[in-house]
C-alpha cells in the first residue's frame, strides 16, 4: 500500500506557514488515520509515534523526540487561511491546525485531534484535490521546499504559471523578501 498524502486544493492552496517539523507531523497522522482504518474526525485523537517519524524522515532518535516535542507546542498556536465557496460568494476563513495536541514521554507518542475546518479539508475529498505519495517529500530538508512541492504538483495539471509576489504570498514569505 503506498503512502498516499490527499488534500483537497483548498488546502494546498491556503495561506499558511509551518515549520517542516510541523508539516511532516500533519502528514504522518494524515497517513495513520488511512493505514489503521481509523478515519479523521474532530473528536478522537490520532497517535503518532516518534518511529514513524524516525523512519519516514531518516532523523536521529534523540532529534525526533526533541523536535516532535516542540512541534506540539507550536502547531496548537498555528493557523492557516484558505477560501471556500459558499451560495452567496466565497468566504475566507481562519482556522487552527488543531484542537488539541499533545506528547506523551513515556510511548515517545504524539496525539492530534485536527481542527474541525481540517477534517472536511483532508477527507471525503470528491473533486478538486490533490495527492502524492510521502516518499516524493522525505528527503526534503526544508519547509519551503515541501510547501513548495506541494503547490506546484496541486496547480501542473492546468499550466498556470505564478508571479513571484503570489507564490511568496501562499508560503508566508516575510514583507521584507526583495523581489528582483
Amino acid at each position: 500500500m503506498s503512502d498516499l498524502i490527499v488534500k483537497d486544493n483548498a488546502l494546498m492552496n491556503a495561506s499558511y506557514n509551518l515549520a517542516l517539523v510541523e508539516q511532516r507531523l500533519i502528514l504522518l497522522a494524515i497517513l495513520e488515520a488511512r493505514e489503521t482504518g481509523k478515519g479523521i474526525n474532530a473528536n478522537d485523537p490520532l497517535t503518532v509515534h516518534a518511529s514513524s517519524y524516525i523512519n519516514q524522515f531518516n532523523v536521529e532518535r534523540h532529534t525526533a523526540y526533541q523536535a516532535l516535542k516542540d512541534a506540539c507546542k507550536d502547531l496548537f498556536a498555528r493557523q492557516f487561511s484558505y477560501q471556500e465557496k459558499r451560495e452567496r460568494g466565497r468566504i475566507n476563513i481562519t482556522s487552527r491546525w488543531v484542537s488539541q495536541i499533545g506528547y506523551m514521554d513515556d510511548t515517545a507518542t504524539v496525539e492530534i485531534i485536527f481542527a474541525p475546518a481540517v477534517v472536511p479539508l483532508i477527507t471525503r475529498l470528491e473533486e478538486q484535490f490533490t495527492q502524492y505519495d510521502i516518499e516524493q517529500i522525505s528527503e526534503l530538508s526544508s519547509a519551503y521546499a515541501v510547501r513548495l512541492y506541494e503547490l506546484l504538483i496541486c496547480w501542473r495539471s492546468t499550466g498556470l504559471c505564478w508571479r513571484i509576489k503570489k507564490l511568496l504570498h501562499f508560503v508566508k514569505v516575510g514583507k521584507n523578501i526583495s523581489v528582483i
